[in-house]
This record gives C-alpha cells, structure tokens and sequence, in this order.
C-alpha cells in the first residue's frame, strides 16, 4: 500500500477504537489498534525507502494481491512491501531509531493478543492502557516522521 492509503486506514481505525470500550469490546478495540499500528510502521518504512510504497496487498509475507487494469487483483511476488506484522516478515534493512522504537510499542501490544485473544486471559484495564499507550507512542513517533515530508505524504 502507499502511505497515504496507511494514514487514512489509520485514521479509519482510530475513529472506531473511539467507538469501543476497551475492556467490554476487547478483541475489536484491540484488533484495531493493532492494525493500525501495523499500517503505521508501514507508512513509516515505506517514507524511509525501506520497503516499497506500491498499490499492492500482502497476503502472506512476499505474495501481494496487485491491482489489474479491469479492476481485478492479481496474486503476484514481490520484495517487501508491507509487514503484515512486525517481524512477519523480519525487515532486513537497516532501521532508524524512530521506525525501530515504532516496532518496540507495537511488540509490546502484541504481547498480548495470545494471552487475550486466544488463551483465555481476562483483559484488564491495565493491559487496555499499556496497549494504548503504546499504540499512541507508535501513531505519535509517526506523526513527526511525516510532518515533514514531501511527495504529498
């Protein structure tokens, strides 16, 4: 994806997050900021050159559904492009410190999404406020990244 598509997935999320109690909708609230943390490390690689800014869709690391000229989408492979999680798949380049510190925060979050969402661990308001917190240090590290930038991001 482009980082404009990232930015405005984001801002999508976060409407929603908005919309959820994080403890009484936890798999939804938590879902959604993890993905939209997700999107931010990409925009984030993506604004560095370290991994391809295209109109494409991961599937699994390395396959991207590509847009057709009839409106289809073709499986194809491809170099990275987006991480469907951080560490899936590991970004081989070299990252700098604001886009590393991005994927700590979102580690952290992850941290959680088995114990919670699959394991059985009852979420808490404390694990709802460090996934938040982290979350919010992700989306903020982008935010200076972008402030900047030029090329219409």
């Amino acid at each position: 994806m482009k980082v404009p598509s990232h930015t405005e997935k984001i801002g999508r999320l976060q409407a929603l997050r908005a919309r959820l109690d994080p403890l009484q909708d936890f798999g939804l609230w938590f879902w959604a900021g993890m993905t939209a943390g997700t999107h931010a490390v990409n925009a984030a690689l993506h604004h560095a050159g370290i991994t391809q800014d295209e109109d494409r869709f991961p599937t699994q690391p390395g396959v991207y559904l590509v847009p057709q000229p009839d409106g289809s989408l073709r499986p194809a492979f491809g170099p990275l492009g987006d991480v469907l999680h951080v560490g899936r798949p590991k970004v081989e380049a070299p990252v700098p410190d604001d886009i590393a510190a991005m994927m700590v925060a979102m580690e952290e979050i992850e941290h959680y999404r088995d114990p919670c969402l699959r394991e059985g661990l009852a979420p808490t308001a404390a694990i709802a406020g460090d996934c938040d917190a982290a979350l919010r240090r992700c989306l903020a590290l982008l935010a200076v990244r972008l402030e900047g930038a030029r090329d219409g991001y």
